[in-house]
C-alpha cells in the first residue's frame, strides 16, 4: 500500500513531456542500492511525506503569517536530488517535491556569491556590488561598484525584510558574500547567524581548502568563534538552526536559512554514507552520463529532442584510465554521493523537529542549489604548473588524497569535470560557465500556499525568490522594487509562467555570460573551455547547447547581443581582455596570496636564489676581467 502511495505522486505529477516510463521503473533504474536501499528510500520519503501530507495548499492562517525555511547546497548539480534522476538518495528533498513545485528551468549564477548576493537581495548582483568572487577580481574590477564587495549599511535583504514585518530571521551555515568579514548576516537582518565566511572549507574543521587562506573564520551573530572539535558540517549547520527555532517565540513567525556546505570541494562523509554507493559509479562517467541523459528524458526534465553535447576540453575516457585510476574516482564520486545524502538526511531531522514542535504544516520550505557543480580539482587534474604548485601546498596543509582516506577527516577530494557532466547531465559544462550545466539548478517549493503542481518548465531566476517569499508571506512590495519576478503564479498553478516569450533576463560572471528570451538563449564561455565567441541556442528543444543557430537567425542572433550590451552597460560589467578568464584570473590571485601568506617560506629560498645570483654575477665578471687581461 505504501508503495501504491509513492508511485500515484509520482503518476500524477503535471510533467513538461510525456514520460515513456511507469514510476516503479524509473524508481528501478535510479539505482537505489538494491532491496534495502529502495526500503530506505520509501521509508524515508513517505515519513517526511506523511509529515507535511497535510500542508494547507491554497490557505494560510489569518491569524500569523508561515514560517520560510530556505535551504542551499553548495554546487549542486541539476540531476543531484533524488527527484531529478541522480543516483544519490535524498527521501527528504524527494518528499517535498511530491506536495509542491519542481523547477526545470530555473537559473542561478556561475559562482556562489553572486548567486547568494541576489538570493537575499532580489537584484542582480552587480547592483550590490557582488559581481563576482573576491578570489578572482582583478586590480581594475575592484574599482568598479559592480565589484565592490563591500555592502552599504543599508543594504535590504529578504532578512530584513521579514524582520520589519514582525518575522525572527536566522541563518546557519555559508554565507560567502563579499570580501571576508565585510558583509556579515547580523548586519543585514538576521536576528541569529553562525556563519562561516568564505567560499569553502574543511568539512571537519576550519582548515582552508585553497591557498589564498591561512584560516577560514566562523562567526556567531558577528563575533569569532570556534568550532567544535567533532565538527561535521552538515550536521552542526542543522544543529544550530534547531536550537535558534528552540530559542524562537513561538507567537511569530520565522525565516531559517539552512545554507549547507556540501557538496562543495572538499567533498567529505561520514564512512557509512560512502560505502553506501559502493558499486555504484563504477560504470564509470561515460556510461552514467548517457543513463542520465535518458533519466532526465523519463522524468520530463527535458525533451526527447535533448543531445548530449561534446565532452568537455581535457576530459578523458573512462576507458583510458588504470584500474587504480577508476577505482580512485569512482570512489570520489561515491563521496559526494555520501555527502549529499549526509546532508538530505540532516534537513529531515531538522523537518521532523518542525513537525514535533508543531510548525511544520506551517512552513514553506524552498531548496535548491547556488551553482552548477564544481570541476576543478587540487593537485589532480590542472594543469601544469599549477599542478605542483597545489600539491605541493596540499603537502604543506596536511591535506591527504590517499583513496583509502577519500572524504575523510584530513581528505581532499573533488569530482572532476567528468564526473561534474554527469552532474549536470544532460546540460553543456559545469560551474564557472553560463552555459546550462553551470547556471541551470534544481529548485524545489512545498508548504502552505504551495499547490502540489509538480514539474513546471517556465524559466526562473535566482533573483525571483527574494519576491516570491515576500508575496509567500502576504507582504506587498513594489514590482519594480527587484531584478526578479514573484513565482507564485507558478507555484498556485494560476500560471505556467512568470517571463512571457519576448521578456529577457541576463547572467555574466567574470566574462561568461548569457541571455534568455522565451527559449532562445545567447551565450558565451571564456578559456580554458571556451572561445569567448557568442552563440545562439534554441533551449526549447535543444538544452544540452549542441545546435548553434546564429547563422540561420543573424536578425534574432544580433538583437539579442543588443540587448545584452544594454544589460551589460545597465549593471556596469567589466569586460575581460582577449585571453583573460576568471580561472587564469584565481590562479595569478593564488600565488600573490600565497607568497603573502607563506613568506616565512618562501624568504630562504629566495635567499638562496640571491646568494646563487650574487654569485653567478661575481663569476661572470671574473670569468670578463682574465678575458680581457689575455
Amino acid at each position: 500500500m505504501k508503495v501504491d502511495v509513492m508511485t500515484r505522486g509520482f503518476l500524477n505529477r503535471k510533467l513538461l513531456y510525456r514520460p515513456k516510463l511507469s514510476a516503479a521503473i524509473i524508481l528501478h533504474r535510479n539505482n537505489w542500492g538494491g532491496e534495502v536501499g529502495m526500503q530506505r528510500w520509501l521509508g524515508g520519503a513517505l515519513a517526511v511525506g506523511c509529515a507535511i501530507a497535510a500542508l494547507p495548499v491554497f490557505a494560510q492562517s489569518a491569524e500569523r503569517r508561515p514560517n520560510i525555511l530556505l535551504v542551499v547546497l553548495d554546487d549542486a548539480g541539476f540531476m543531484d536530488f533524488g527527484a531529478y534522476g541522480s543516483d544519490t538518495r535524498t527521501p527528504t528533498i524527494d518528499a517535498l517535491n511530491l506536495t509542491g513545485a519542481q523547477f526545470a528551468r530555473y537559473y542561478s549564477t556561475p559562482l556562489c556569491g553572486p548567486s547568494r548576493a541576489a538570493l537575499m537581495t532580489g537584484l542582480d548582483p552587480h547592483l550590490v556590488g557582488a559581481g563576482t568572487l573576491t578570489e578572482v577580481l582583478t586590480d581594475e574590477m575592484r574599482q568598479l561598484p559592480a565589484y565592490s564587495m563591500t555592502w552599504r549599511d543599508d543594504q535590504a535583504t529578504i532578512a530584513s525584510m521579514l524582520k520589519a514585518e514582525g518575522y525572527q530571521t536566522f541563518i546557519s551555515g555559508k554565507w560567502g558574500i563579499g570580501d571576508i568579514g565585510a558583509n556579515l548576516p547580523h548586519r543585514f537582518g538576521f536576528d541569529r547567524s553562525w556563519v562561516m565566511d568564505s567560499t569553502g572549507s574543511d568539512n571537519y574543521s576550519d582548515k582552508p581548502y585553497l591557498p589564498f587562506y591561512t584560516e577560514v573564520p566562523w562567526y556567531e551573530d558577528g563575533e569569532r568563534v570556534p568550532l567544535p572539535d567533532d565538527f561535521y558540517s552538515s550536521r552542526d549547520i542543522v544543529d544550530r538552526m534547531i536550537g535558534y527555532v528552540d530559542q524562537a517565540d513561538p507567537g511569530k513567525p520565522f525565516f531559517g536559512f539552512v545554507s549547507f556546505m556540501a557538496v562543495h570541494m572538499p567533498v567529505q562523509a561520514p564512512i557509512e554514507y560512502i560505502d553506501g554507493y559502493n558499486g555504484v559509479f563504477d560504470a564509470g562517467w561515460d556510461v552514467m552520463r548517457e543513463q542520465r541523459l535518458q533519466r532526465a528524458i523519463e522524468l520530463g526534465l527535458v525533451p526527447e529532442t535533448t543531445v548530449l553535447p561534446t565532452p568537455a576540453v581535457g576530459s578523458r575516457p573512462w576507458a583510458s584510465l588504470s584500474a587504480e585510476e577508476k577505482a580512485y574516482w569512482a570512489r570520489a564520486m561515491q563521496v559526494n554521493a555520501g555527502m549529499m545524502e549526509a546532508a538530505d538526511f540532516h534537513l529531515g531531522r531538522l523537518l521532523d523537529h518542525l513537525e514535533a514542535r508543531g510548525v511544520l504544516d506551517d512552513t514553506i520550505v524552498i531548496v535548491t542549489s547556488d551553482n552548477g557543480p564544481e570541476y576543478n580539482t587540487l593537485g589532480k587534474t590542472s594543469p601544469e604548473p599549477m599542478r605542483s604548485f597545489e600539491q605541493a601546498w596540499m603537502a604543506y596543509e596536511g591535506w591527504d588524497t590517499d583513496v583509502d582516506n577519500l572524504g575523510l577527516r584530513g581528505s581532499m577530494a573533488a569530482i572532476g569535470q567528468e564526473w561534474a557532466s554527469v552532474s549536470a547531465a544532460p546540460l553543456h559544462l559545469f560551474k564557472f560557465n553560463a552555459t546550462e550545466g553551470g547556471v541551470r539548478v534544481p529548485l524545489v517549493i512545498s508548504g502552505p500556499g504551495v499547490a502540489p503542481v509538480g514539474l513546471v518548465g517556465g524559466r526562473a531566476q535566482v533573483a525571483d525568490l527574494t519576491p516570491t517569499m515576500l508575496d509567500l508571506a502576504g507582504i506587498p512590495f513594489a514590482a519594480n522594487a527587484f531584478t526578479g519576478r514573484s513565482l507564485k503564479p507558478m507555484l498556485t498553478g494560476a500560471a505556467d509562467g512568470v517571463y512571457g516569450e519576448d521578456d529577457a533576463f541576463a547572467i555574466e560572471v567574470s566574462g561568461n555570460a548569457a541571455l534568455y528570451r522565451g527559449d532562445w538563449k545567447i551565450t558565451k564561455t571564456l578559456d580554458p573551455l571556451g572561445d569567448g565567441s557568442w552563440r545562439l541556442y534554441d533551449i526549447g528543444s535543444d538544452p544540452g547547447e549542441t545546435n548553434d543557430l546564429s547563422a540561420q537567425q543573424p536578425d534574432l542572433f544580433r538583437e539579442m547581443i543588443a540587448e545584452y550590451d544594454a544589460y551589460a552597460a545597465e549593471m556596469g560589467v567589466f569586460e575581460l581582455a582577449p585571453g583573460e578568464s576568471a580561472r587564469k584570473q584565481a590562479n595569478i590571485n593564488a600565488l600573490k596570496k600565497t607568497a603573502v601568506n607563506y613568506w616565512y617560506l618562501l624568504a630562504p629560498v629566495l635567499g638562496v636564489l640571491a646568494v646563487l645570483a650574487f654569485g653567478a654575477v661575481r663569476l661572470i665578471r671574473l670569468a670578463f676581467r682574465r678575458r680581457a687581461a689575455a
